[in-house]
């Protein structure tokens, strides 16, 4: 059984993040699977439905032969990409608090010492938890972004851990972010390599499985911008539904990374811990 247990609590570099965020992964995917096809796939789906909608939309009332009507039409497109981007950002809340749920359980009262009943409780506040810091985020790197681009990567780079922080230590949003900032200053840089991975993993993920969809589009003509919505065969929006919810649940991967960075940073950061290496 200690063979099959992850040791969180552990000085690690970045290899060893990557190497054993997958085995966490390999070994807990079922009871994970379970939390999210409860707790979270419903809204995922109806993520993956309103990404349907919003192609759709789009589609149907942008005319791309006429510059004048597709300048009329950008308002109402980027606000409809940022209702869905915040509804997105609320579906992944939700994928944080149950996974780091999870994972918070496993490392307080150890693998096999619990049951997902036993936890479940807590998944509606940490859910809270996750939505409200996860917003706080998103405002700072937006207005980061609005800054040259540059200070909005710092910000989601410096407070990428804030919610698992938050999840796991319970002192308010506030001193997650600052805790967040302490930590990854000591190692911004491979926090940031961490980060790029995971996304890339995520990148790679969403390519591998729109791929055949893409070959797919050719062969019937969806790539021809004076097609309507209505033209596209049913299968189209079906996968493209499956799609969005496939790629969201692939963020697992960098929230595993995250989690043992935070771990990596607080052994590091503790003077008298040589002994657990």
């Amino acid at each position: 059984m200690t063979e099959n247990r992850i040791q969180f609590e552990k000085k690690r570099e970045a290899g060893d993040i990557f190497t054993d965020s997958f085995k966490f992964i390999k070994l807990e995917y079922k009871p994970i699977s379970k939390l999210v096809l409860i707790y979270v796939l419903p809204f995922l789906i109806m993520y993956g439905v309103a990404q349907v909608l919003l192609q759709k939309n789009f589609i149907n009332k942008i005319d791309f032969t006429d510059q004048e009507a597709l300048l009329a039409m950008i308002g109402p497109v980027y606000l409809n990409i940022f209702l869905i981007a915040l509804f997105g950002l609320f579906v992944q809340s939700l994928l944080i608090a149950t996974f780091y749920t999870y994972i918070d359980a496993y490392i307080k009262k150890g693998k096999g010492n619990f049951e997902l009943t036993d936890i479940t409780p807590q998944l509606f506040s940490n859910g809270l938890l996750a939505i409200g810091a996860s917003f706080v985020i998103f405002i700072a790197v937006f207005f980061g972004l609005l800054l040259c681009v540059i200070p909005g990567i710092y910000l989601a780079n410096t407070l990428s851990l804030s919610v698992f922080i938050l999840i796991f230590e319970k002192k308010g949003i506030g001193s997650a972010l600052l805790r967040s900032a302490y930590l990854v200053k000591s190692q911004w840089w491979n926090t940031f390599l961490i980060n790029i991975v995971g996304l890339i993993f995520i990148w790679a993920a969403s390519i591998f499985f729109s791929f055949p969809l893409a070959l797919s589009g050719f062969s019937v003509d969806i790539f021809n911008p004076s097609k309507m919505a209505a033209e596209f065969p049913g299968w189209y929006w079906v996968a493209t539904g499956v799609l969005t919810v496939i790629s969201s649940v692939v963020y697992i991967i960098l929230y595993t990374f995250i989690s043992f960075q935070y771990f990596n940073l607080i052994v590091r950061s503790k003077p008298t811990t040589s002994t657990l290496n």
